[in-house]
């Protein structure tokens, strides 16, 4: 076995999909002769929770390192209180976004000194072959560049959001987007390759940064972990269960389709369920509902349970963004397919998550925006109208141990 000094902020017991990529990853390179060695964060403020996660990789060692961010120290604080109120939750997104973009390269940066300390260190323990950072944060690709340096080993990035072409991304300053675009671009030149989650994100990193070799770059879908899906689940009795799993944030927002409930006859078996951890701005929006006899919303479960509830649905919810967003797949979108559900999708009809869908014919499409196309869509859903092939596809390529197989074949490549 090789061992893969495999960092990443965000990890288990922290819920949702970020985590689960790199959960994954690391559940099953050991399959293909490489060792994952964790290092991340120490206990922080979060939006979600998922100790069950732990469970799948408990043979891993995971280290973890102090910081001075943000959300650390705010866990700290709020451990000290003796109380836990979730105010992470509770900020307005305003005031997050502040916080966000008022550090150097992101918030995380306090956790670089630590992380780096920490690393090298494991360097003097393990006969590590290569370094694998997984960004966001940002702060985790200086990580992986200052440890790979000093340890000197390759370096292989992965990008689960863009960086500077990230579709929401603002600056405090024009000083901290230079600075952003030093480091990325530098990084970039440094490592040995970089792995997109999606094509569309790749031509757009290779159009950003010309100057980079394009043969670093490298696509892996985000998937779904098929022993997840073991369980042969039935839909329920009389319902007709329309259900989203995952968070809102930014312009990904439940706002437009539940303007287009308001004016809907819609029948007393209907019911939408959204199944997640919700900012308080989003809370509101649900408790304004003239619909809510039809709205049902369920706080964050493990991630197990979460795949349970795609399967005893009739129809999975699916929001992107509209603007600059064609490049974006969510990683819940393979987990939709694997639990053979028709979608309704209000995404970018030109995006590359658009053209997923299309290609398995897994649901309908129209912007996140398009109200009276929204409640076509339902009524189409409901009546039965549609000619989805679910069934009959093939979606293996997208099971997270064939994803993981790429990955390892770029590690020996490196």
């Amino acid at each position: 076995m090789k061992d893969l000094l495999l960092i990443s902020y965000f990890f288990p017991p922290l819920g949702g999909p970020g985590v689960q990529r790199v959960q994954k990853f690391a559940k099953y390179l050991g399959k293909f002769g490489w060792r994952p060695v964790v290092l991340t964060v120490k206990d922080i403020e979060y939006v979600a929770y998922d100790p069950t996660l732990l469970t799948e990789i408990s043979d891993i060692p995971i280290y973890r390192s102090g910081s001075a961010d943000p959300m650390r120290i705010l866990h700290i604080l709020e451990k000290m209180r003796g109380k836990r109120k979730r105010l992470y939750t509770e900020v307005k997104e305003e005031r997050k976004k502040l916080w966000r973009d008022i550090f150097p390269i992101d918030s995380k940066i306090g956790w670089l000194p630590f992380a780096v300390n920490k690393g090298v260190a494991l360097g003097k323990i393990y006969n590590f072959k290569a370094v694998y950072a997984t960004l966001l944060p940002y702060s985790s690709a200086l990580v992986g560049y200052k440890i790979a340096k000093k340890l000197q080993l390759p370096l292989i990035l992965d990008y689960r959001d863009l960086w500077l072409g990230k579709p929401e991304i603002s600056f405090f300053s024009e000083w901290h987007k230079k600075l952003a675009k030093k480091w990325e671009a530098k990084i970039l030149q440094f490592a040995s390759k970089v792995i997109m989650n999606t094509h569309r994100a790749k031509d757009k990193i290779k159009e950003i940064y010309p100057q980079i070799d394009s043969q670093k770059f490298q696509v892996i879908y985000n998937g779904y972990d098929s022993q997840d899906f073991e369980e042969n689940i039935q839909t329920h009795d009389d319902k007709i269960i329309f259900t989203y799993t995952g968070g809102f944030y930014g312009e990904r927002t439940p706002e437009y389709f539940l303007q287009a409930l308001e004016t809907m006859e819609i029948p007393e078996n209907v019911v939408f369920r959204f199944v997640g951890n919700y900012f308080k701005h989003i809370k509101e929006m649900f408790k304004k509902s003239g619909k809510k006899q039809h709205l049902q919303i369920i706080p964050q479960v493990n991630h197990r349970e979460s795949v349970r509830y795609l399967q005893q649905s009739d129809f999975l919810l699916l929001f992107i963004a509209k603007h600059k967003s064609e490049i974006v797949i969510p990683a819940k979108v393979f987990e939709y397919l694997a639990a053979r559900r028709p979608i309704l999708a209000m995404i970018p009809p030109q995006g590359e998550a658009a053209e997923l869908i299309s290609q398995h014919k897994a649901g309908l499409i129209c912007p996140i925006d398009a109200v009276s196309q929204i409640q076509k869509n339902i009524k189409e859903m409901i009546s039965g109208n549609n000619n989805f092939k679910l069934d009959t596809q093939d979606y293996s390529i997208y099971s997270r141990k064939s994803l993981t197989r790429k990955l390892a074949d770029i590690l020996e490549e490196v």
